[in-house]
């Protein structure tokens, strides 16, 4: 009687283990059923009716902005989806603010794009931004031109060349400690032995050009890109002399002004003002959040080689004298990368002149 109980407790018994493997069985089943239909949204599903927001770290009107509006007009037209592409400006801390917002509070799914400030694998390298920002994290989508800021000297202060200056002082004026209008012409007099005079507190390039324009200042910094587009004569007719350009090697269109890259007068002095001059490399470029999805990531990148090559675009850009000499975004992430691959002797040379004092 004992061993027939026993043998009816074990039909149970293993009738339960059954019932709740095939229950597992079905629940699983279910859930795997279920992954595929939220997976089989596709890029164009998630962009139809959504708006992109390309975020811009300095005020309206300026290089950074005109770059941006430009793109926001026409890269819609090349995404799966046609979202509307939107700009929204988010001045503060030298074009840093937006490169913070975009890095940590921005949603990271492809909505939120950024024209960055084009030291930014420099800041992250010399961690001079607030938490731990890797550029290198960012998706590149590509560059709309690489843009070399410019050293000018108003054309009635008598200088031509970087050499007199290295036996005449001139006042530059700066948009802040931290800027490259501040820490290139600083590195510039204690690496090649020039004699700028550095006045900070320009609220923007703008006002800095306007104080140069009105004779408070002996010179300024502004992009090539950005005296092509808002003042196109300037150069060509003798209003101002270029007397460096912080790019590695001479923009074609300047030829014959040092660039900042190639000055130095030993190894290690020659690797920091290369350090600060691939900046340029970096430009007015378009990138968007970490943790994109990855088929995301390439739509962006084939709307964006799209739009460069969009004869509606480039007739716009031309219009708008705004200079254009992209990269894809593989291109690009690869500038970052190579940005952020200096020993530490040359990080540690740069980093007090770029930290803002």
């Amino acid at each position: 009687m004992r061993n027939e109980r026993l043998g009816i407790l074990q039909r149970i018994s293993r009738r339960g283990l059954l019932a709740g493997a095939l229950a597992l069985g079905l629940s699983a089943l279910s859930a795997t059923q279920a992954v595929p239909v939220a997976a089989q949204e596709t890029v164009e599903d998630f962009y139809s009716g959504k708006t992109v927001t390309i975020y811009v770290g300095f005020g309206p009107g300026g290089g950074y902005d005109l770059y941006a509006r430009l793109v926001s007009e026409f890269l819609g037209r090349h995404i799966p989806g046609n979202p509307e592409v939107i700009v929204e400006n988010m001045p503060g801390a030298g074009g840093r603010t937006a490169i913070q917002f975009l890095y940590n509070v921005a949603a990271q799914d492809g909505t939120a794009l950024s024209v960055p400030v084009q030291s930014m694998a420099l800041d992250s390298l010399l961690n001079v931004l607030p938490g731990d920002l890797d550029a290198r994290k960012f998706n590149a989508i590509g560059r709309i031109t690489p843009e070399y800021e410019l050293g000018m000297i108003w054309s009635n202060v008598g200088i031509t060349t970087l050499d007199e200056i290295k036996e005449k002082s001139v006042s530059f004026a700066s948009t802040g400690a931290g800027s490259a209008s501040s820490f290139v012409p600083r590195m510039l007099n204690d690496m090649v032995g020039t004699k700028f005079e550095v006045i900070q507190g320009y609220q923007g390039a703008n006002a800095a050009m306007m104080a140069l324009e009105t004779g408070e200042v002996d010179g300024a910094m502004q992009g090539i890109a950005g005296m092509s587009a808002s003042r196109p004569t300037w150069i060509p007719e003798g209003v101002v002399n270029v007397v460096w350009q912080l790019g590695l090697t001479p923009h074609e269109l300047l030829p014959d002004v040092p660039a900042v890259g190639q000055l130095g007068e030993n190894d290690l002095d020659r690797q920091a003002l290369r350090l600060v001059a691939s900046a340029a490399e970096i430009g007015r470029s378009v990138i968007t959040t970490p943790n994109v999805p990855e088929d995301r990531v390439e739509a962006l990148r084939a709307a964006f080689n799209a739009m460069v090559s969009d004869p509606e675009f480039l007739a716009a850009a031309k219009e708008r004298n705004h200079l254009i000499d992209t990269l894809t975004g593989e291109e690009l992430q690869a500038k970052i990368e190579e940005q952020m691959n200096y020993p530490q002797e040359v990080i540690d040379r740069v980093k007090p002149y770029v930290v803002a004092q």
